[in-house]
């Protein structure tokens, strides 16, 4: 997972590039829907997902209400 070469072609990519090592409980809503989204590190972000939805406040990071819900629901 994860095997970063090179120059990041796409501001997504960077952001992802960016997000990588960060530990899971200090992503953003934000991140943790857009790692599902993109299919990366799909086991880990969807229990991240899961936990947050059940236990916390969206942090605000989202670009529309119930995106983290809405990744998590995405086939």
């Amino acid at each position: 997972m994860g095997s970063w070469k090179g120059e990041a072609s796409t501001s997504l990519q960077q952001r992802c590039r960016d997000a990588w090592d960060t530990p899971f409980n200090e992503l953003s809503d934000l991140m943790v829907a857009t790692f599902l989204n993109q299919q990366i590190a799909v086991p880990q972000m969807m229990s991240e997902a899961l936990r947050r939805l059940s236990s916390e406040q969206r942090d605000g990071t989202e670009y529309f209400d119930g995106q983290l819900a809405e990744a998590v629901t995405e086939p």
